[in-house]
């Protein structure tokens, strides 16, 4: 469909622009619906109004004319007529015609004559068409008769007070033929038929108001109902054309659509830019989410200056944001090979941060098992190395010495000149001594017998015999001391390794060693009153290194502090 097709502004302009003309034409409807029932039911119950106005006034004509012949009932014999009639008198019989024109014995039966007044109609039979009405009532000498016509009767009927331009009021006989002047047309009315519907309904009794068809064929709104009095039958008719009536209707109709026009303007306007105004936020986000995608995680600067749904998806937004953010930095300390980094899961739910806390734990595990792998293999290389140098001192002890011996043994005996023979036995000499010594380097006897506190107790005394340096020596771990011998060979180890590197580069005057037995661990010390160094300055030597090496394949710990008055080195490691 094309309107999947369009963009949220689009569509939403077009969902507020049909919804409000959807509302605005129902409303409109409705109000006009109103408007037309209220009108109409105001023009009926005027009309209702003017006819009744007009009985009323066209009632007391005929009274007044009902009373004069009332009176004159009473004396019949009296001769001076009454100005209200142009035709009175006393027959014996009811005559067939009066004055030539008016025929009688047709409109009334003398059976149906009594002292009571009857009135019957004679407008047809008027030649000026005036409303003319018989009045005949029986007395001692025969019938009183008198005709009278009605001028006055046509001038209440032809009053539009309150019928505007249309309006007009009439009288239909029984014949259905009408009994005064048309407004409309131009013919006698004796040559006008009026069955209307109204006209009907009110000789059947059915007084009331309606819009209808009027004589002409004109759709009216009329207001009609059966006039009776002494035998005398009529339908009055109060009607107005419906166009004029409902003129307002129409106008209001008019106004009604110029307001639905400029409405859809004002709502095409207003819809567009609201749609804008509000679809912006929702095109930001939609740019800021595709930037996510991308990996790309700046804070959403948005201002967000509403507290509705879209204030609160930029608020989520920006929260998301700075939670992926968290996330991300985290992700880096982990990478970083820092796993003592923490995260705060965001929720319950947060399965992105528990499963980095999970990365965490399994490379925290993996980083353990390679630091435990490389530790073992480090302990396995300096446990072939000590091998190797115990294997080589005793070979040199027990077979290169004894070797060397032997030699000594055969030149003392052999015959060479004195000063020959000394000569070699000197070189000979200096060679044990020599091997000796080598021996002692690679793996002492007494480390090996008595542990790490008489094996360097004896480096220190073939040191201090040189007399080059002073060390003092304290030895507080009993031989008996039940220590690994990788404890054993790592103590004597940093022990030749912190001296020699005395000897080298402190300038000491006096070096002091300790080495101390606890329930639970070792301790040794080192300290002299040398020149000091920098230990975080990187140097080309590996006796620092090795040290710290050795210490942590025993799961030792090692303190290092130089200042230029001198060096202390403080080593503990753990008995297990």
């Amino acid at each position: 469909m094309l309107f999947n097709k369009l963009n949220i502004g689009n569509k939403l302009a077009l969902i507020m622009i049909g919804l409000s003309l959807v509302v605005t034409a129902l409303l409109s409807y409705l109000f006009y619906v109103q408007f037309d029932t209220a009108l109409k039911e105001r023009v009926l119950l005027q009309l209702s109004s003017v006819k009744q106005l007009k009985i009323v006034k066209i009632r007391k004509e005929l009274n007044d004319r009902f009373e004069a012949f009332s009176l004159r009932l009473e004396n019949p014999n009296k001769t001076e007529p009454s100005e209200l009639f142009f035709h009175e008198g006393i027959y014996a019989t009811i005559p067939d015609t009066l004055l030539d024109y008016y025929p009688i014995a047709s409109k009334v039966q003398p059976e149906n004559i009594t002292d009571q007044i009857t009135l019957f109609d004679m407008t047809h039979h008027n030649p000026s068409s005036q409303i003319t009405v018989g009045f005949i009532s029986k007395t001692e000498g025969g019938y009183l008769i008198a005709i009278t016509e009605e001028p006055e009767i046509q001038g209440i009927l032809l009053e539009r007070t309150g019928l505007g331009q249309t309006g007009e009021s009439y009288i239909v006989g029984a014949d259905f033929k009408l009994r005064t002047r048309s407004r409309f047309l131009k013919r006698s009315p004796k040559n006008i038929t009026v069955k209307s519907e109204g006209v009907v309904r009110a000789f059947n009794n059915q007084p009331g108001e309606d819009l209808i068809n009027d004589y002409r064929g004109t759709q009216v709104f009329s207001s009609y109902e059966k006039f009776e009095l002494n035998g005398l039958k009529w339908a009055i008719l109060t009607e107005i054309n419906r166009q004029e009536a409902l003129f307002p209707l129409e106008e209001l109709k008019n106004n009604l659509m110029v307001m639905l026009l400029f409405i859809i303007l004002f709502v095409l306007i207003g819809s567009y830019y609201l749609s804008k105004k509000m679809v912006r936020p929702i095109v930001e986000m939609e740019q800021k989410l595709t930037d996510m995608s991308k990996g790309i995680l700046n804070p959403y600067d948005f201002p967000q200056t509403s507290h509705d749904e879209i204030g609160y998806m930029i608020n989520a937004l920006n929260k998301l944001v700075n939670a992926l953010n968290q996330t991300i930095v985290f992700a880096g300390e982990i990478g970083a090979g820092n796993f003592q980094a923490t995260y705060e899961l965001l929720s319950d739910e947060d399965k992105l941060g528990q499963a980095l806390k999970q990365m965490k734990e399994k490379l925290q595990e993996y980083q353990k098992n390679e630091q435990r792998l490389l530790l073992e293999n480090q302990r396995s290389i300096l446990n072939g190395e000590e091998g190797e140098r115990a294997r080589l001192s005793k070979e040199m002890h027990d077979g290169l010495g004894p070797m060397l011996t032997t030699l000594k043994m055969k030149i003392q005996s052999a015959e060479l000149l004195e000063s020959t023979k000394k000569s070699i036995l000197n070189q000979i000499d200096e060679t044990i001594q020599e091997v000796r010594r080598m021996s002692n380097n690679l793996m002492p006897s007494v480390l090996v017998d008595f542990g790490a506190g008489e094996a360097i107790g004896n480096l220190v005394k073939q040191i201090n015999e040189s007399g080059d340096i002073q060390i003092r020596y304290k030895n507080d771990m009993p031989s008996e001391t039940q220590i690994d011998d990788s404890i054993q060979i790592t103590l004597y180890r940093i022990a030749q390794e912190s001296i020699n590197n005395a000897l080298k580069h402190s300038k000491a005057k006096e070096i002091k060693l300790s080495i101390t037995a606890f329930d639970n661990h070792v301790s040794f010390f080192v300290s002299d009153d040398g020149v000091g160094f920098n230990p975080n300055q990187h140097t080309n030597g590996n006796g620092l290194r090795n040290m710290k090496e050795r210490v942590k394949l025993v799961n030792g710990t090692l303190e290092l502090e130089s200042q230029p008055t001198g060096t202390t080195l403080e080593i503990e490691i753990p008995i297990e």
